[in-house]
C-alpha cells in the first residue's frame, strides 16, 4: 500500500521523538496518497506539526522525509523491481546483519503484511532501529482479507516493541470510511468494547503505530497476550503511549444506528437486502 495522510501526519508527529534525523528507511518504495498541499493544510491543524514542517512541496516519499529534515531516504524491498536501493529478505533471520548500519526512523507503509514470517521481520527491524529511533507501521487492521498473509490488531505490535525496549508513541486506528476518521487502540478494543462495536466501528481499518528504541533487548520472548498472561499468572507490560493525533469526527457507536452501517458503505449487504425485498 502507498502513504496515507494520516500515516504522514503521525510520521511528521513521530519525527519530533526521534534523537537524530541523519537516515531514514521505507519497507517498499511508498508511493504517495496526497499532494504536498493537502498534508500541509492538514499539518497547520495540528499546533505541534505545523511550527516543525518545513513548507516544501514533494511528490514521492524520499521528497517527504526531506520535508522532514532527513537528508534522504533508503528503501528495502525484496528486489529492485520498484527501485528500492537496498534489497533484503524480511524473513531471513541474518537479513539485519547484512544491511549495513542502523536508521533514526524505519516506515512500514503496508509491507509486513505480505512477509510471512512476521516475527523474524521484527525482529530484523528491531536490530535496524537506532537507540532513539522510531519505527512506524501502517498495517491493515480490518476489512482486507486475502490483502496479505495478516491483519494486524494494535496488540501485536504493543506487546512486542514494549518486550523488545521500545516506547509506544501511538496506536490507532485510522478507519477508511466516507470520510475516515483515527480512533486511538491504546486500550485493547475488543476487550473494552467487544466484537460488535470493533466490527461496526472499524470494519475496515489501517493500524498507525509507532514506536522509539530506548534500550537494546538480546531477545523478545512473548508466548500470549498479555489478557491471557494475566490470566496464567503472567507479568502484563504496560501499554501507556505517548500521544494521539485525531483525524475526522468519529461517529456517536450504536448497535442499532443505520447511520454509522451507511458511513461504512457495506455495499454488499445493501444489495443482499434489496434482493430479499424484492422476493
Amino acid at each position: 500500500m502507498g502513504m496515507l495522510i494520516y500515516d504522514a501526519l503521525v510520521i511528521a508527529r513521530a519525527v519530533q521523538e526521534c534523537d537524530a534525523t541523519e537516515s531514514c528507511l521505507t519497507l517498499g518504495v511508498p508511493t504517495m496518497g496526497f499532494t504536498s498541499e493537502i498534508f500541509h493544510a492538514h499539518a497547520e491543524r495540528y499546533t505541534e506539526l505545523a511550527r516543525n514542517t518545513r513548507p516544501r512541496s514533494f511528490e514521492t516519499a524520499p521528497q517527504f522525509f526531506e520535508t522532514l529534515g532527513f537528508p534522504s531516504a533508503s528503501m528495502l524491498d525484496v528486489s529492485d523491481y520498484e527501485g528500492a536501493d537496498i534489497t533484503a529478505d524480511l524473513n531471513d533471520p541474518n537479513m539485519a546483519d547484512k544491511v549495513s548500519g542502523q536508521f533514526d526512523l524505519i516506515y512500514d507503509s503496508g509491507t509486513l503484511e505480505h512477509v510471512f514470517d512476521m516475527p523474524t521481520a521484527l525482529r530484523n527491524l528491531t536490530k535496524l532501529t537506532r537507540i532513539g529511533g522510531v519505527v512506524i507501521h501502517a498495517t491493515p487492521s480490518n476489512g482486507f482479507l486475502d490483502h496479505g498473509f495478516w491483519q494486524v490488531s494494535p496488540d501485536l505490535y504493543k506487546s512486542y516493541y514494549t518486550q523488545a525496549g521500545f516506547e509506544v508513541l501511538t496506536a490507532a486506528l485510522f478507519v477508511l470510511s466516507r470520510p475516515p476518521y483515527a480512533m486511538s487502540a491504546a486500550d485493547n478494543m475488543y476487550r473494552a468494547h467487544g466484537r460488535k462495536y470493533v466490527v461496526e466501528m472499524a470494519s475496515e481499518a489501517i493500524l498507525v503505530f509507532a514506536a522509539k528504541k530506548r534500550r537494546e533487548v538480546a531477545s523478545v520472548d512473548i508466548k500470549l497476550q498479555d489478557y491471557y498472561e494475566n490470566m496464567h499468572g503472567g507479568a502484563a507490560s504496560e501499554m501507556a503511549v505517548n500521544f494521539f493525533l485525531p483525524f475526522g469526527e468519529v461517529p456517536q457507536y450504536s448497535d442499532l444506528n443505520p447511520q454509522i452501517r451507511q458511513r461504512q458503505e457495506p455495499g454488499i449487504l445493501n444489495r443482499l437486502k434489496s434482493v430479499v425485498m424484492r422476493r
